[in-house]
Order: structure tokens, then C-alpha cells, then sequence
């Protein structure tokens, strides 16, 4: 039954805007107050049921006690004429859903601040004992026509829903492509399948897809369940291998694996996000490998709670932008690299001290290029612990590759510390002088990696074994493990 045109208490019901399982959603107006508002009309069937409409009552008193600028506020609770009725802040943007299905996938930088406003929308409502347990794009509105401000909707509904006495018996309320584990197999949940969900998001938000793909939601549980999540990276080959890990936490089978609170996926946002710099109308913003340029604008804000310096004043028309440098921490690789190239130019410094000292600077320099090929890694391969099935995952970068010649193509190979032979585990593409490449490696915890290879194969070859022409490797630091292996070109 559609109520468009009539009144419910104060408010004028304008045009139905959406259905759930639980109710109609209109578009309502408040004269009192001047103002639109929405307004969940119950299902029929369900203002029936005495049970259902007590725990509805409670819930609705609930959430109109949570506050927060990334969640739509529930303004009243009210019957009229036998219709039971919720009603909310009226939000006229769109959702992210639709968002997605115009813009594909997002840049990486605009995913990772969206994620971080929602995670602390429910690490807020899960402090005040509220899990939603039906976070998805769908659920998800925007409160602004730029789409940069995100408040999640129909926060603890679904529980309603899933608890109504006219529920068939062992139905699953929410949505299977977003369900985290344990909701798809109808055991208990609790805020970390909400962490779950969101970790669902962000990897549809930076690969355009969502990570279990089926043609029926039965198909798409089965996935979930029983699959080993598909890298991110292997979608995405431009993707930051540090988002790659960090979903691969959020998105745990066990919810002890995962991040136990929604504050600390937030933070973990916050870590690996790209630092932004937000500037006047016509300031423009180039990030790239850590470096940002920024020209015009002087102002200074804040994003994902990191502080930013301010933008340079504007720069003379003749004179080129200067370059704002977000300096970090040197990493493990860098130091050992650097610890080599010390040792390679005092070993050089020992040879030709007796030298004449012409012929001294000219060979220690020649020396020193070399030593700085050969001390400065290419790239690394990263492997996580195994998880409940036994699963490693690796995520593979390498910078500066040449394209194959032609006939050639790059294979990618493990040592294993009880194989005579490497085995070959993957077909490599070099795009734009890099390499990106992801995947689970199926570990019994007796047998590890004990080195890594890229090879130059033919594309036509029946030989099985690597090829003599290697072109990167590594080998396993025993003092760090299998945690990080240092690939470096062999200089062929």
C-alpha cells in the first residue's frame, strides 16, 4: 500500500523514496518546523506482532540517543492510525552504492577517508553498545553533493528484523556479498563482523569489485566461507601493498584475527593512508611515492587526524613549485642496504689506497656506482603469518623493470628449503617500469620459502625448470624470517 499524499502524525508524506525488509521509506514533510525529514513506515505484518513492536520501541529509543555527524540521527518514534512509524534526518544526497556503480572504483586516497569517517561513526556506536550488522554501500548516504561526507543508515535494524517472531526459522537477515563468516553461517556476531563488513567496502571502494562473486547468495556464502580471500593487488596492481595487508586483517575469517575494535581500524586508516593537503579553490595537489606538490594555497587542515603543513605561499610566475616532502621513516631494507654500500666503499678505500690519486678517484668512484646497483634493493616480496587454513599471503613489488624483449615474458620463482629445484608460481606483467603482483601461497608449515627468483622465460618453452637468465632475487635474512625478503637485480 502506498501512503504517498496522506499525513502520519505531523508529518506529510511526499513521495515513497525506498523498501526494506522491515519498511517503506518516504520522503516527508515537518510545516511545523519547516524542514524534510524521512519517515520508515513498518511493514503491515509486522505492526501485528506484539513481540516485534516492544523490541522495535526499545531499539528506536535507542538510536535516537546516538549522536554522531556520520550517522543518521533518529529524530521520533510515533503510531497513527495503526501505521508504527520511525523517522530520521532527511539526507538528499546518494548512496555510496550508487556512487560506485557510476564511478567504478575509487581513488585510493578518497576510499581510505571514507573508510576512516565510518569506522569512527561505529567504533561511536559500538561504545554505546549499538552494532549495526548490515554495513554495505547500500547503507551508506551521502550528506553532500560532492560525496565526501558518508552517514550510515538503519543502524541496528537488521537485528530487528532477524529477531521477528514471523521470520522463517534459520533465515539470514543482511546482505551475503557484505556478511562477514560467522553471520553467513548464522553463528553469533558482534562488532567485529561489522569491522568485517566495512573491510568488504573498502576493497570494493580501491578494486571496483566486490571479493566473492557468485550467481546465487548462496553460491556468494559458500565463497566467503570456505575461500581464501583473492588479494586485493591481484585487482588492483597499482595498490599500496600497505592497504592490501590492512584488508587482509579486516577481512579475517576468525574475528580474532581480525582488528578487534573499529578504533583500531581507524588508526590502522590512518597509518597508511597517502597524507592530503586540502587547498583554496584552484590550489591543485600531486601525490606520488611519498612526495607531494603543492601548488597554490596557503591554508593548513587536518585529514584522517594527521596534521598537515600548511601550502606554500603562491610562487612567482616564473619560477618553478617547490616540492613539500613528507619524510619518513627510514625502513629496515634501507638501513641494511645503506650498511652494504658503507662496507663496498671501505673495502674500496683498502684496494687502491697505494694507488696514484688520480687513478684512485676515478676507480673508487667507478667502484662506488657499482656498489650502489648492487646495495640498493629493487623491491621486496612481503609474506603474512599463515591463517586458519594454513594460508600465506605475499604481495610482490619491484620498481625500475624493463619490458621483456620481445618472446621473452617474467616468471616468478620460490626456493624451497626441501625442493632441489624453484618452482615456478607465476607468470609476472611489467607495466610502466614496475611490478605488482599478489596471491596466497599454500603453506604446511613444515615447508618455507627459502628464496626468491624473476626470471626471463621464453614464451614458448617446455622446459619446466628456471632458466639461467635470472634477472632479481633475494634470499631469506634469517634474522628477520619470511617476513620481508630484499629482491635486488643481478645486474645482468
Amino acid at each position: 500500500m502506498d501512503l504517498t499524499g496522506q499525513h502520519l502524525g505531523k508529518y506529510e508524506l511526499l513521495e515513497r523514496v525506498g523498501k526494506g525488509g522491515m519498511a517503506y521509506v518516504y520522503k516527508a514533510y515537518q510545516p511545523t518546523i519547516d524542514r524534510f525529514v524521512a519517515v520508515k513506515v513498518l511493514h503491515s505484518h509486522l505492526a501485528e506482532d506484539a513481540e516485534f513492536l516492544e523490541r522495535f520501541k526499545r531499539e528506536a529509543k535507542g538510536l535516537g540517543s546516538l549522536r554522531h555527524p556520520h550517522i543518521v540521527s533518529v529524530i521520533d518514534f510515533d503510531v497513527h492510525d495503526g501505521w508504527y512509524y520511525m523517522v530520521m534526518d532527511f539526507i538528499e544526497g546518494e548512496t555510496l552504492e550508487a556512487v560506485l556503480d557510476r564511478r567504478g572504483k575509487l581513488p585510493v586516497d578518497e576510499a581510505l577517508r571514507l573508510t576512516a569517517q565510518l569506522a569512527g561513526a561505529l567504533a561511536y556506536a559500538h561504545e554505546h553498545g549499538r552494532i549495526h550488522r548490515d554495513i554495505k554501500p547500500g547503507n551508506v548516504m551521502f550528506a553532500d553533493e560532492q560525496a565526501q561526507h558518508a552517514v550510515i543508515t538503519d543502524f541496528g535494524l537488521t537485528r530487528l528484523l532477524d529477531n521477528a517472531t514471523l521470520t522463517l526459522s534459520g533465515t539470514i537477515a543482511g546482505t551475503p556479498a557484505y556478511m562477514s563468516p560467522e553471520a553467513a553461517q548464522g553463528q553469533k556476531t558482534d562488532a567485529r563482523s561489522d569491522i568485517y563488513s566495512l573491510g568488504v567496502m573498502l576493497y570494493e571502494m580501491v578494486t571496483g569489485q566486490r571479493p566473492y562473486l557468485g550467481e546465487t547468495p548462496l553460491s556468494v556464502i559458500m565463497k566467503l566461507v570456505l575461500e581464501p580471500l583473492p588479494p586485493a593487488l591481484s585487482i588492483n596492481p597499482d595498490l599500496p601493498p600497505s592497504v592490501d595487508e590492512l584488508l587482509s586483517k579486516a577481512m579475517a575469517k576468525k574475528p580474532e584475527a581480525r582488528f578487534q575494535t573499529a578504533v583500531e581500524l581507524r588508526e590502522a586508516v590512518q597509518e597508511v593512508a597517502e597524507p592530503a593537503l586540502s587547498l583554496p579553490k584552484g590550489g591543485k595537489v600531486q601525490v606520488a611515492s611519498g612526495r607531494v606538490q603543492v601548488a597554490g594555497g596557503t591554508e593548513q587542515t587536518q585529514v584522517l587526524g594527521m596534521e598537515t603543513a600548511a601550502a606554500p605561499e603562491p610562487a612567482p610566475a616564473d619560477s618553478k613549485p617547490e616540492k613539500a616532502v613528507v619524510t619518513k621513516r627510514p625502513s629496515l631494507r634501507w638501513l641494511v642496504a645503506g650498511g652494504l654500500l658503507l662496507v663496498l666503499l671501505l673495502t674500496a678505500g683498502l684496494v687502491f689506497w697505494p694507488k696514484d690519486e688520480a687513478n684512485q678517484t676515478e676507480e673508487t668512484a667507478t667502484l662506488t656506482a657499482e656498489a650502489a646497483d648492487l646495495a640498493s634493493p629493487a623491491g621486496t616480496i612481503r609474506f603474512t603469518e599463515p591463517d586458519s587454513s594454513n594460508l600465506r599471503r605475499y604481495t610482490l613489488s619491484l620498481d625500475d623493470v624493463p619490458a621483456p624483449p620481445d618472446g621473452f615474458h617474467y616468471d616468478l620463482w620460490f626456493a624451497f628449503a626441501d625442493q632441489p629445484q624453484p618452482e615456478n608460481v607465476a607468470e609476472l606483467t611489467a607495466e610502466n617500469g614496475r611490478v605488482t603482483y599478489a596471491d596466497v601461497l599454500v603453506d604446511n608449515l613444515a615447508v618455507t620459502v627459502t628464496a626468491v627468483h624473476v626470471s626471463l622465460e621464453p614464451d614458448v618453452d617446455d622446459d619446466p625448470a628456471i632458466s639461467a637468465d635470472v634477472v632479481f632475487t633475494g634470499t631469506v635474512d634469517t634474522t628477520t624470517g619470511l617476513a620481508e625478503i630484499l629482491l635486488f637485480a643481478t645486474g645482468r
